[in-house]
């Protein structure tokens, strides 16, 4: 990638099929002698003879500083066939911040050339992350996991708000569990940050690590709660469930859960409901 005649190394890779594309970027910059990297969900489209590319979600980064909210768009055309296809086209980047619009616009190039997964920074990062098996020249997708408690039908109160609230996290097992992520962590602690990742409904969550609950009943805002797990208490592989207390005004419970390890910081964007909840596995790297 070149911006302002500066060069950039930028990954792209792309699954799906032609009807359905999608994708994850990493850029890698250096900042005061550190290397910095990010890692994104990308939007994809063909249209006609080119490819049009625009950043997601911020999913991981090891930023030295705060990330600025700035999107990438660009449109490439495909030259070649096969280890010999080339991407390459133009790029523009766009602040989200209304304070400065000006300050992050630039426009440049970005040239691809194909690479075998193996050889890619951006595959081995996704595959640390649990998110390998999901790209379709990978891996089938990850196996939902259901848990062998059998499903109960139960009357569902409702709270003075109108909201749909369960009786009580120990009833986690009567649900599925869909594992979202896969986190490899290396320091003596996780920071735990949890938010709602859009308007403030009134979701309420319980975290459950290895069936103890470790959160109760929190309710999502956009400031954020936190909870410092320590190494032993993980192991060398744990469960960490979020277990939906409601749905709030806006189904289904949706929210942002935040890991930091050490420099590492892992953004992990999750939702359940009265049927199913989402979970991330936790693994320490050896």
């Amino acid at each position: 990638m070149l911006i302002n005649d500066t060069k950039v190394p930028y990954e792209l890779v792309i699954s799906g099929d032609k009807k359905n594309l999608s994708g994850y970027s990493m850029i890698t910059f250096t900042f005061n002698g550190a290397e910095n990297v990010g890692v994104k969900t990308m939007e994809i489209k063909i249209k006609r003879a080119s490819i049009a590319i625009e950043d997601g979600e911020l999913i991981y980064d090891n930023y030295s500083t705060p990330s600025r909210r700035v999107k990438l768009y660009g449109t490439l055309v495909w030259v070649g066939r096969d280890s010999n296809m080339t991407l390459a086209g133009t790029l523009t980047t766009r602040s989200m911040d209304m304070r400065a619009l000006n300050e992050n616009n630039f426009k440049g190039q970005i040239k691809l050339q194909r690479k075998p997964p193996p050889r890619s920074k951006l595959v081995s990062k996704l595959d640390e992350m649990g998110l390998g098996d999901k790209l379709s020249f990978m891996q089938p997708a990850a196996k939902k996991e259901v848990a062998a408690a059998p499903q109960v039908k139960e009357k569902v109160p409702k709270d003075s708000f109108g909201e749909i609230v369960i009786k009580s996290s120990v009833e986690v097992v009567k649900r599925e569990t869909e594992v979202i992520r896969t986190v490899l962590f290396k320091s003596d602690s996780l920071v735990i940050s949890l938010y709602d990742n859009g308007e403030i409904d009134g979701d309420t969550v319980s975290l459950v690590l290895n069936g103890n609950i470790i959160l109760s009943k929190q309710g999502l805002t956009d400031k954020a709660i936190r909870k410092t797990i320590a190494a032993s208490e993980i192991g060398d592989s744990s469960k960490l469930v979020l277990y939906a207390e409601n749905l709030g005004r806006i189904p289904p419970n949706s929210g942002l859960l935040i890991l930091q390890d050490g420099n590492e910081r892992y953004q992990i964007r999750f939702s359940g409901d009265l049927q199913k909840n989402s979970a991330v596995i936790l693994r320490r790297r050896k």
